[in-house]
Formats: structure tokens, C-alpha cells, sequence
């Protein structure tokens, strides 16, 4: 019997709701920006959560799946770290939104989630060992292997884009200097764009002036993806998969500037014949694969 579930993708520049008893049978999907403090992020989830309950005459959901961009503790339902929210220490937000809706909350971390996401309704459903990269803000990962999500001693496990790939380059947000995240990621690209030229710049700003051939535009994301494709070579070399998908806002850059680059650089720079025969794809579930994947938490 199919079961009503509610999927809520916490990300570092908006928040997504989904309503939805399957893929194909979504009842509601809301998109709002993140505010700036937890209290207040907290505070509008259980609203909107309250609104899509109220809205509908369905039965009450299984369960609430919360994807969030950081360090999880699935058994507390906190979120621990995150370093593009303003989670520095540990903040029980899944057990505070269930006491607030009384309904169960589930928490994970918004990579796994997506890896679970592709599992499930993606390209992925009859692979045992693939990645899934979460490319926004930040970069995430999650890892399959055996067929099974790999989470760790503590769930916390493959956090790709905080691997140092530079220790002399740039700070991360995660306080650390160098990070996979610091080079390739949303916000990188927005810094880079920063010094080029000369005024802020959205991601998607740079990403479009490189569809118009902007020759500084394009550097920008050759440079990015470049730096991608050196962190995938270490992710191939550790976990052998059979494909690698990308996924989430950046997964609409320019393929021939972003994604050409670092695929090109994963393949040279696996070790051995590794990478020849590793997929490269951009999910066809794009920016809905957080939420599919926090709603198959429950």
C-alpha cells in the first residue's frame, strides 16, 4: 500500500518541500529561500509543514524525511555541523519539528539522501557501486557500494568536497583550507567570478555569460571543473564505481565547460585504467533527487 510521505531538502540557499505518495503522485511542492539563523529556518519549516497538512484533505503522512547539507546524528535527528548553515553545533532540528507536527521525523545527510533518491527512482536502480555528486552551494557525495549506501561509523561518512585537494588553496566554509568544495563548487565559481570581474556574480550568472561564449565566464568554469575532476579521480581510485552522477543546481552548467573539463581530468587522473570505463551522467532527477531522497528516508 502506497504511504503518504513529506520530503524537506535544507539546503544553504533555499529550502524545498515535497508532498507525495510517489514520484508520479506528488500532491504539493513549495521552494522557499533559507533564512539566515536555525531558530528562524526551524521555525519556517514547521510552518510550511503545517500549511501543506492543512491544505490537504489526504491522510496523515507516514513520516517526514529531512535532507540537510552537513554532519548528521540520525539517532538524536540533529544536525550536527554544516558549513554553509548556520549549524556550528549540534541542533536537534528533526526531534523539534516532530514534537511541533507529531509526526515522525527522519534526518539525513542531503548526498546520502540524493544517492538513495538515485537508487531508488533513478538510473542507478540495478547498480551495486556508483557516487552521487551533489554540486550547489557545496559539493556533497553520497556512495553506494555492494548495493548498499555507505554512511559510516557515526552516518557521516563521504564527504568528498571536504577532501583537501590543495592545503595552499583557498578556505572552505568548513573552516579548513583547500577543500574539493573550495575550488569547484556554487560558491566558489561566485568568488572566483568576484575577482574576474569585479562585482558579484550568481553562479548561474557566470554559468549563463559562459553559454554566451564570455571568454572570462568560461575560464572561470574550466578552472572549476578542472579542480571537480581531480576530487573524482580520488573518489575513483578509493571506491571503484560503475558511474558517477551529478546532480543539483550546477548539474544545468554548460557541459562543455564544467563538466568536460573534470571528466576529462577524472579519466587521466585515476589511477591505472580506472576510470576508462566509469559513466559520467547528469541525473535525470536534477535538483528534485534531494527531495526524492529525503522523502524515501521515511
Amino acid at each position: 500500500m502506497k504511504k503518504r510521505r513529506i520530503g524537506i531538502d535544507l539546503g544553504g540557499t533555499k529550502i524545498s518541500f515535497i508532498d507525495l505518495y510517489s514520484p508520479a503522485e506528488v500532491l504539493c511542492e513549495k521552494h522557499i529561500d533559507t533564512p539566515h539563523e536555525k531558530e528562524a529556518i526551524l521555525k519556517s519549516i514547521i510552518e510550511h509543514v503545517r500549511e501543506m497538512l492543512a491544505e490537504s484533505d489526504e491522510e496523515e503522512p507516514a513520516g517526514i524525511g529531512i535532507a540537510v547539507a552537513g554532519q548528521i546524528n540520525p539517532i538524536k535527528q540533529s544536525v550536527v555541523f554544516s558549513p554553509n548553515l548556520p549549524f556550528k553545533t549540534e541542533f536537534p532540528i528533526g526531534k523539534m519539528l516532530e514534537q511541533a507536527v507529531q509526526i515522525p521525523v527522519r534526518i539525513g545527510n542531503d548526498a546520502n539522501a540524493a544517492a538513495i533518491g538515485e537508487k531508488v527512482f533513478g538510473a542507478a536502480v540495478e547498480m551495486e557501486d556508483f557516487i552521487v555528486l551533489t554540486l550547489g552551494t557545496g559539493i556533497g557525495s553520497g556512495v553506494f557500494t555492494n548495493g548498499e549506501p555507505l554512511l559510516g561509523h557515526r552516518r557521516a561518512a563521504c564527504e568528498a568536497g571536504h577532501m583537501v585537494i590543495d592545503p595552499a588553496g583557498p578556505p572552505c566554509g568548513c573552516g579548513r583550507a583547500g577543500c574539493l568544495e573550495a575550488f569547484a563548487s556554487g560558491s566558489a565559481i561566485e568568488r572566483n567570478a568576484e575577482k574576474v570581474f569585479g562585482k558579484p556574480m550568481s553562479a548561474k550568472e557566470v554559468c549563463d555569460a559562459a553559454k554566451a561564449d564570455d571568454e572570462k565566464a568560461v575560464s572561470i568554469l574550466k578552472e572549476a571543473g578542472e579542480r571537480l575532476g581531480e576530487g573524482i579521480a580520488s573518489l575513483i581510485n578509493i571506491f571503484n564505481p560503475e558511474a558517477v552522477f551529478f546532480t543539483g543546481s550546477l548539474a544545468n552548467a554548460p557541459h562543455h565547460h564544467y563538466f568536460e573539463p573534470a571528466i576529462e581530468t577524472a579519466r587521466k587522473a585515476s589511477f591505472g585504467t580506472m576510470g576508462d570505463g566509469v559513466r559520467f551522467e547528469i541525473s535525470e532527477l536534477k535538483e528534485n533527487i534531494g527531495l526524492l531522497g529525503a522523502a524515501a528516508l521515511v
